[in-house]
């Protein structure tokens, strides 16, 4: 049976989706490729454009789709820096081949699609389809997550690589149970969510994140999205908070989404006034090892790489930010500029800029 291509520009119509869309999930599947997850980011961030997902469908059933907005006749993919990737979906390779089809044939000056994994089977499949649809596409390196394997023994993860600075954290955890009334609260399922989240971002707020603006707290619209993703995950049962509490007052707290057997890390706090004994990085020893007793695959740490982010992972997973213009002139340009130009004058600023900034 021929494919036939829908364009979603309405949140209802989007909503009604929601089965067939999770269907589509795949094995290797993140809860950011889940339906709940894109009507959430729409919800709070889609006010800069106009939804626009492309959908496939064979015998009435839903075979593929790939949400999209669009500004102008511009394409870019729902996705921000709160997002932890982003790639199509569909039900087989010929579902995937029409929707990149369908998505290409509307002929876009920029197709923009960050964060898609680099190992990820959509990406030739994007770079082939934009070539027959007479595009040049571009995939650019963007950044590298690092990723704990916790399917392992836990004693042979502590003795390996940063055996020392592990051990550092664990008797600062030591030390937090011996001189306060501790309470570790770890990848657990919150018993009061609205008290829990709230506590946890109010804390999150109050540090560097807060006075930089880029707390949770800090614009509506990314708190809006955090609770109702809270809510969202905690309806399912995937929602994981952690929290270490000194003397009743919470000096940590993490916020995690429990996705098939791999724990997702999306925000974390930490009270900065108690720096000397990094409450921070003590609860991130505690989810790494309450990973390792619960069986769990890996913990993704999400985000950039870090100092103390390589300390404790293995494993990294590479994301690529695919671009694709049309071959006329100013998509040319564009092309020329991104491809070429563009790396040049990153080089020659990180040459010359001062050092120490």
């Amino acid at each position: 049976m021929p494919l036939r291509t829908e364009w979603i520009a309405d949140l209802r119509r989007f909503g009604e989706l929601a089965a067939g869309w999770d269907a589509l999930l795949p094995k290797d599947s993140h809860p950011f490729d889940s339906h709940g997850w894109y009507e959430a980011w729409w919800k709070a961030f889609g006010g800069e454009g106009e939804l626009a997902v492309c959908t496939v469908w064979r015998d009435g059933e839903l075979a593929g789709g790939i949400p999209l907005s669009a500004n102008g006749r511009r394409l870019k993919g729902l996705v921000n820096g709160h997002s932890g990737t982003f790639r199509p979906l569909a039900r087989d390779g010929e579902a995937m081949e029409a929707l990149i089809a369908a998505a290409l044939a509307r002929r876009p000056p920029e197709l923009e699609l960050p964060m898609l994994p680099a190992a990820d089977g959509s990406l030739p499949l994007l770079e082939s389809g934009a070539r027959e649809a007479a595009m040049l596409p571009l995939a650019e390196p963007s950044y590298v997550s690092p990723i704990v394997d916790t399917s392992g023994d836990f004693e042979a993860w502590r003795k390996g690589s940063h055996s020392s600075w592990k051990g550092r954290l664990a008797r600062y955890r030591r030390k937090m149970q011996r001189d306060h009334d501790a309470e570790l609260e770890i990848v657990a399922v919150p018993g009061d969510l609205e008290a829990w989240l709230e506590e946890g971002l109010r804390l999150e707020a109050s540090g560097w994140k807060g006075e930089a603006g880029t707390a949770i707290l800090s614009a509506p619209e990314t708190a809006s999205f955090y609770r109702d993703i809270a809510r969202r995950f905690h309806e399912r049962g995937e929602l994981r908070l952690s929290r270490i509490a000194l003397d009743g007052e919470v000096v940590a707290f993490s916020f995690c989404i429990l996705w098939g057997s791999r724990l997702y890390s999306l925000k974390v706090g930490y009270d900065e006034t108690r720096r000397k004994l990094v409450p921070g990085l003590v609860m991130q020893l505690s989810i790494v090892e309450r990973c390792f007793e619960l069986g769990f695959e890996a913990y993704e740490l999400l985000g950039e790489t870090s100092d103390w982010k390589e300390k404790v992972s293995g494993d990294e997973r590479r994301y690529v930010t695919l671009r694709a213009y049309p071959r006329r002139p100013v998509g040319l340009l564009r092309h020329s500029y991104r491809a070429r130009l563009r790396p040049v004058l990153k080089s020659t600023y990180r040459r010359l800029r001062p050092r120490g900034r």
